[in-house]
């Protein structure tokens, strides 16, 4: 399979207006493409080149675009704002000009699973049949969501579930990627530390009113900085539960947000019966396999890395009935959890169907334990 091309540019607009920008890439030209995957992210589409070659080489066309108010993309960037509706524009733009060649994937890891969970929420919203919404351009239903290791909200990026504060990793994030057009250095480690025994000092009113400010960080920091520390938990269930469209989530034991990944998957589709959810799980962290040890990385290189149980699940999306009277042969014999673990054998790894006692939170999607 001979490499994909240089990506296509894109201009985007979104419902207000606003100008988004894309780089469209092509699957090889042997045969058809398997489908389309969107990637939406702040942190600078040009990082993506390679995980969208590895898209293409999988036999996917990939547009990776840049969210409001983040390089190429005009408009002012607040933080898990407008992502909902501003994928569910690029949706209707690719469907619109024939830029979607097969079914459409959202995906995305971190903040990306957030614009691709949310994409998938306002498009199934705008397909369903309510009398006092406004009409829009008919959009494709995604094939699936493949979402790792999410990042789903300021309140679940800024606190524990317990309402602990996630001060030195809010300080970081924020600092690097919360403000402005493009993302800066990440601070010294000394300096975060140094930073973040000052606001544990003085305290939390002190720190939310004065740590990040306009003079430092520009117009609008210190009220965005606010917004975080305000921002309350999200209501997944009322969010996702009623969603149809099947997931995938990969999380792993040492993430920054597994009890939150957990909590997505126990609420999305939970009010619609037979909705496809599954999950991979693994000793990672939020590097998904780039947190492994030599040999379980190799292990996984060698049984085709996520990517081969990636394009597992999507098949058995493709072929997946929500609407089924009865259970049919796809999806309910298969394993709705699989984990990366040792095998029997030393220095042995192998994916292995799991049960909910071995993670930290029930993973059934409807809620039962």
């Amino acid at each position: 399979m001979r490499p994909a091309t240089a990506p296509d540019h894109l201009d985007i607009t979104a419902d207000d207006g606003v100008r988004l920008t894309a780089d469209h890439y092509r699957a090889p030209a042997e045969g058809e493409a398997q489908g389309a995957v969107l990637i939406r992210t702040p942190y600078g589409r040009a990082q993506y080149a390679a995980q969208a070659y590895a898209w293409c080489r999988a036999g996917y066309d990939v547009v990776v675009q840049d969210v409001r108010g983040r390089y190429g993309s005009a408009g002012a960037w607040n933080p898990y704002d407008k992502e909902g509706a501003d994928g569910a524009a690029t949706v209707r733009y690719l469907a619109g000009n024939g830029l979607l060649r097969g079914p459409l994937i959202l995906a995305g890891a971190s903040y990306d699973a957030h614009c691709a969970v949310e994409a998938a929420r306002v498009l199934e919203k705008e397909r369903a049949p309510e009398e006092t919404r406004r009409p829009v351009a008919a959009a494709p239903k995604p094939l699936a969501v493949v979402a790792m290791v999410p990042a789903l909200g300021l309140c679940e990026t800024a606190r524990e579930p317990d309402g602990t504060p996630r001060l030195r990793d809010r300080i970081g994030w924020w600092h690097q990627h919360g403000f402005g057009k493009e993302s800066g250095h990440p601070l010294p480690a000394a300096e975060l530390r140094r930073i973040y025994r000052q606001a544990e000092e003085r305290g939390m009113d002190w720190m939310i009113h004065n740590l990040m400010d306009d003079a430092t960080y520009g117009p609008g920091s210190t009220a965005g900085w606010k917004r975080l520390w305000d921002a309350t938990p999200a209501d997944l269930h009322a969010l996702y539960g009623q969603l149809n469209t099947p997931l995938l989530m990969i999380s792993g034991q040492r993430d920054f947000f597994v009890a939150e990944a957990a909590n997505l998957v126990r609420a999305w589709g939970s009010a619609a019966p037979r909705t496809l959810v599954e999950t991979l799980w693994g000793p990672w962290g939020h590097r998904l396999a780039n947190d492994l040890g030599a040999g379980a990385a190799a292990a996984l290189r060698q049984q085709g890395g996520l990517m081969a149980r990636i394009k597992d699940f999507l098949a058995a999306a493709s072929g997946w009935d929500p609407n089924g009277a009865q259970p049919g042969p796809l999806g309910d014999r298969r394993p709705p959890v699989l984990q990366w673990e040792p095998g029997d054998q030393p220095h042995t790894w192998h994916w292995a169907p799991a049960t909910p006692e071995t993670l930290p939170h029930h993973l059934n999607n409807h809620g039962e334990s």
